[in-house]
């Protein structure tokens, strides 16, 4: 278990699916909170009111599975690439090591989630309607109802970070064949349904009831926050598709590890590094002026090379040619944080992380 990432509960299809300790945060205000309300509907519950507000607590985490689960499978069928799902206190989230790089699939995608609720919502309606079931099985087929159209229609509201504002994003993106075009849509969208919630708010009069406002108000930052990030998404991509192996790699000079700091030579280059080599000729990591000029404002200039490097995942080149959203892709899955430049005509070069998070940095607006 990472405790950081959530417990493990267990793998479905092969997707690793954790349950964040800010679930049992939701769990508890269901619990006492919901719990209230099925006392005032349901007198016939008595205390066992609050036995159901867990069973819904727990239906709704079901809920919310299948939701995930359903953007899951879709994207794997699509060939994506799945890194895990996590319940958490808003909810759930699945995280694709795979990039949105397809308007209609990303459609599909988005939509999958809310859609496989609301047919639950759908079911669980009509078996109501027509079986006539009363006392705890009415009860919990209420609850699954309830969960899944909540679910179900709560992320279909047009802002990212929710379905409906990915699929708005997507479709602007498909018709207009310009991504940017999406995301500038699905933001405007998203301001629109924050402010749209908060007049709902005060013009119905649901501002009386505490658990609606707090629910109201938090949906509105939500999507207000989403809208934002969604905004800066697109500086963040255009400075991305900046981004090339040849800009930013740095050539290195090579120094044997033993080799004192004093008679390090002169690197022909100002971005240059020297590349620390064993015996063999075997490269081991690298010193960057950063290391060097640490070690001589410390009159340590019998330093040694190896005691001065910073290791480099030597087995994992870097082809020369990346550029873009490829580049950044490709690293992502590197271990370690400076990588050896491969196929670069015959000469050596490393690639730092920090030359490429820098190099993201500058292009954006407002960034130093």
């Amino acid at each position: 278990m990472n405790s950081a990432e959530g417990l493990f509960i267990g793998r479905i299809a092969g997707i690793p699916v954790r349950l964040s300790r800010s679930w049992f945060v939701l769990t508890l205000l269901i619990v006492f909170g919901y719990g209230s309300y099925l006392t005032n509907r349901f007198s016939w519950l008595g205390p066992g009111a609050y036995l159901a507000a867990l069973a819904f607590a727990v239906l709704l985490a079901a809920s919310v599975l299948i939701h995930e689960l359903s953007h899951a499978l879709t994207a794997k069928s699509f060939g994506w690439s799945v890194g895990g799902i996590n319940l958490t206190l808003m909810g759930g989230h699945t995280t694709f090591q795979s990039a949105r790089s397809d308007a209609g699939r990303s459609a599909l995608v988005s939509l999958a989630g809310p859609v496989a609720n609301l047919i639950l919502a759908g079911i669980g309606w009509a078996a109501m309607a027509w079986t006539g079931v009363s006392g705890w099985p009415a009860l919990v087929l209420y609850l699954l109802t309830t969960s899944n159209g909540f679910v179900g229609v709560f992320n279909l509201l047009p802002g990212i970070p929710l379905d409906g504002g990915y699929a708005v994003e997507a479709i602007v993106w498909k018709m207009t064949g310009k991504r940017d075009a999406g995301t500038r849509t699905a933001a405007i969208f998203g301001f629109l349904t924050a402010a749209g919630l908060l007049v709902w708010l005060v013009l119905s009069g649901a501002w009386h009831s505490v658990g609606i406002l707090v629910l109201t108000f938090m949906v509105a930052f939500i999507v207000m926050t989403g809208s934002m990030q969604a905004y800066r998404s697109i500086k963040v991509r255009k400075a991305v598709g900046s981004l090339s192996v040849a800009a930013l790699a740095r050539p290195t000079t090579p120094v044997a590890a033993s080799l004192p700091l004093s008679e390090f030579p002169p690197l022909p280059d100002a971005r240059g590094v020297f590349a620390v080599t064993d015996q063999d000729g075997r490269g081991l990591g690298v010193v960057d002026g950063q290391a060097m000029m640490a070690a001589d404002a410390a009159g340590d200039t019998s330093a040694t090379a190896e005691t001065l490097m910073v290791a480099v995942a030597w087995d994992r080149p870097v082809p020369s040619g990346l550029n873009g959203q490829a580049l950044v892709s490709h690293i992502a899955q590197l271990p370690g944080r400076i990588w050896p430049v491969a196929s670069w005509n015959g000469l050596s070069a490393v690639l730092f992380e920090s030359d490429v998070i820098d190099a993201v940095k500058r292009v954006q607006p407002g960034q130093q």
